[in-house]
């Protein structure tokens, strides 16, 4: 009879666990996604910061159908720390605030102006943060951006998160996650940059949200911005883009526009006499896109080039000029590059590197073969 009553006892025992709840978790109604955090300045050297709230729909018991709820809120605090103002907001909100599917972590031109270093190690503290959030620089206020922003997707976060993901859109401008983002604020000879987002008109008065240009950090302080043009550039010598396209002018108002694909760029240290200098090579394959006037492939083929590589180097030659001598910031990694192959020298360069890119010599060569006429005749 002992063993019997063992027996039952155990699947006494077992029954109680299995019936006990869920205790240690929390649920689902209790809980809202920060689908995007905004960050911005505030007075007395403080931050605002703002959390775009998903407000899910819900099943609701027998009757069938759903609740209809606004797709997101937004909510926003003043905080000595980042964590200080979200604490804020969990107490606006009444609910746990769960950021492992934040999509977008916006950050205010005039905020990044300020600096950054004392402010985004909460991230790397937050056990809970999501450090593969895309990283956007707002030319308005970000609490603005968030409030404003209309997109197709419910959730303004959702769309600006497809677009940084999809592969189209990158030749024109740079992509960058959090992960990859912090570490190069404080990395000496490969710096930050971050896409921009603002309004599609200018006079800042439309909702249309546009992602394009980039903001050029300089340590962990926003300097200046790149154009679309700049950016696929930058994006070519840091080997994120192997595409692109380039218009060129011609005489009497003419043009011709050319999709480039293949796209291959090498840096290298060049020491001569003590005096350290950059040589630039890039190389790859082209096709006319359109052309303003009839142009015969066999005859004008050797033009086209020239005048192709002519110009792209030109226009490698002020990015370059723009990034080191007017903005002080290595944001094509040739720091990272002198670093790997001259490692002595490096090491002796690096306290002063700011200043030293600033007077850098760059020995640009551009080889672009014209492969296809496209829709020449």
């Amino acid at each position: 009879m002992q063993p019997m009553k063992a027996v039952k006892a155990g699947i006494c025992l077992l029954a109680v666990t299995l019936i006990s709840g869920c205790w240690g978790q929390i649920n689902f109604d209790q809980l809202t996604i920060v689908s995007a955090i905004g960050l911005d300045p505030a007075k007395n050297n403080m931050i605002r910061v703002t959390l775009q709230l998903s407000n899910p729909t819900l099943p609701v018991a027998a009757g069938g159908g759903s609740q209809q709820r606004r797709p997101f809120v937004n909510y926003d605090a003043v905080g000595v720390t980042i964590q200080e103002a979200v604490e804020r907001i969990q107490h606006q909100a009444k609910k746990s605030l769960f950021f492992p599917q934040t999509k977008v972590v916006l950050i205010s031109e005039q905020f990044a102006r300020r600096g950054l270093d004392d402010t985004l190690d909460y991230f790397w503290r937050e056990t809970n943060q999501n450090l593969n959030s895309w990283v956007l620089v707002s030319r308005m206020p970000a609490r603005h951006v968030l409030d404003k922003a209309m997109e197709l997707e419910p959730v303004p976060a959702d769309e600006w998160r497809k677009y940084l993901e999809g592969d189209w859109k990158r030749p024109l401008q740079v992509d960058v996650q959090m992960y990859q983002f912090l570490p190069r604020l404080n990395q000496t000879g490969y710096q930050a940059v971050s896409p921009g987002i603002g309004p599609f008109n200018k006079s800042g008065k439309s909702d249309i949200m546009e992602i394009g240009d980039t903001a050029v950090f300089k340590n962990d302080r926003m300097v200046g911005w790149l154009s679309g043009e700049e950016s696929q550039i930058v994006n070519w010598l840091t080997g994120a883009s192997r595409r692109g396209s380039f218009h060129t002018d011609l005489a009497q108002e003419e043009s011709v526009s050319f999709s480039l694909h293949s796209v291959r760029a090498k840096l290298i240290p060049v020491l001569s006499g003590g005096r350290l200098s950059m040589k630039l090579l890039l190389k790859g394959e082209a096709e006319v896109l359109t052309a303003t006037v009839p142009l015969h492939f066999g005859s004008e083929h050797a033009m086209l080039r020239d005048v192709l590589n002519r110009q792209l180097t030109t226009a490698i030659e002020k990015t370059i000029d723009k990034v080191f001598r007017q903005f002080g910031s290595d944001v094509i990694g040739f720091g990272e590059t002198l670093h790997r192959r001259m490692p002595a020298e490096w090491k002796k360069r690096k306290p002063d590197w700011d200043e030293e890119i600033r007077g850098l010599d760059a020995d640009i060569s551009v080889s672009f073969e014209v492969k296809r006429s496209g829709l020449l005749h």
